[in-house]
């Protein structure tokens, strides 16, 4: 085995160490101590306020200034202290309700296929929905398509109430799963409804509920990729980029809409949001006529441009993260050597 192997594989040992991966006793020790580090934190920075009233009230300013950066520092780091936090609770929470799930189901390989089958299902009703709203235009197949979402809704609801079961904190699971709840809620074809002859005025209203339901089912995948991408910033500028296009394209759907134009129907609209949001609203696809149509396109442009640069900067310091840990590497050991200077000038 040469050299290079032997570092890669031991990386790989390294990287495979994740919060998700250690026992829940663990956890709550980490947790323990990322709250003692948050407390030490926050009294540094009462003390620094403090420094900086008694230099006002000395009339000594000169070090006002280097005492305010050492605050931002301060307030950087419980910030980031408060995210590690927040994650490390979430993880807590999840490592102790699979555990629960885990023991029910009887092993971890069960457990694994079980994870796996729910992820396919969701794929595939989703996949389902968004054919029967944009290709079928057969009321029958639309008709089987339902009675197949009503069955894996079914099997959603089971699912979440065993984790409801499991979970040590439920308001931390209603805080986490509501958006699995909301979609696990089965919406009826409205071709069915008019063939019945009811209800025939929510046709609008209901084919609007669908397709919101499909970006809910969008949405709740960025629920699941925060687990991939823990970088909060980045994360947030996703969810926000999704939020913006939602938003955007029910706005222009209800106020320009029509059925002769290229902002007609809802995914139409989206597309339409999308290019006006990452483009800059750069194409021939379409100009709106209304005050709210153009203050629409005007918000989506200008929230297009900031979430554009915040994602390409995040994304662009993910890159970095290794001379970051070497810098960080060499200011320990910078630090480290000033001691030993420090004790010897001592003795």
């Amino acid at each position: 085995m040469t050299q290079d192997d032997t570092v890669d594989s031991l990386m790989a040992d390294i990287k495979r160490i994740k919060y998700s991966n250690l026992p829940y006793e663990t956890l709550l020790n980490l947790e323990k101590e990322i709250i003692e580090e948050k407390n030490e934190l926050f009294e540094e920075l009462k003390k620094v306020r403090k420094s900086i009233y008694d230099d006002l009230e000395n009339n000594s300013a000169s070090n006002i200034e280097q005492k305010k950066s050492k605050a931002r520092v301060l307030k950087n780091r419980i910030e980031n202290t408060d995210n590690r936090l927040n994650y490390l609770r979430n993880q807590t929470e999840i490592k102790f309700m699979e555990d629960k799930f885990r023991n029910f189901l009887g092993s971890q390989k069960k457990f694994e296929l079980y994870e796996k089958i729910l992820v396919y299902i969701i794929i595939s009703i989703l996949g389902l929905i968004v054919f029967d709203l944009l290709i079928n235009k057969d009321d029958t197949v639309s008709l089987y398509i339902f009675y197949i979402d009503v069955a894996c809704c079914i099997y959603f609801l089971s699912d979440l109430t065993l984790r409801y079961r499991f979970s040590r904190n439920k308001k931390w699971f209603w805080n986490t799963y509501w958006l699995d709840i909301l979609t696990s809620i089965p919406v009826p074809p409205a071709g069915q409804i008019i063939r019945a002859g009811r209800f025939i005025r929510l046709l609008r209203l209901l084919r609007m509920t669908r397709i919101i339901r499909v970006f809910l089912f969008m949405w709740r995948g960025m629920e699941k990729l925060q687990e991939v991408i823990n970088v909060p910033l980045l994360k947030k500028s996703l969810k926000l980029a999704l939020f913006m296009v939602i938003a955007g394209a029910i706005v222009i759907t209800w106020a320009e809409g029509t059925s002769d134009n290229s902002v007609g129907n809802i995914f139409d609209s989206s597309w339409w949001s999308f290019i006006s949001i990452f483009t800059g609203a750069f194409g021939p696809i379409y100009n709106p006529s209304t005050a709210i149509g153009r203050v629409m396109t005007v918000i989506l442009v200008v929230s297009g441009m900031l979430l554009v640069g915040i994602f390409t900067a995040t994304l662009t310091s993910l890159y970095i993260d290794d001379e970051t840990d070497e810098l960080a590497y060499n200011q320990d050991n910078l630090s480290k050597r000033l001691e030993r200077i420090e004790e010897l000038l001592k003795k």
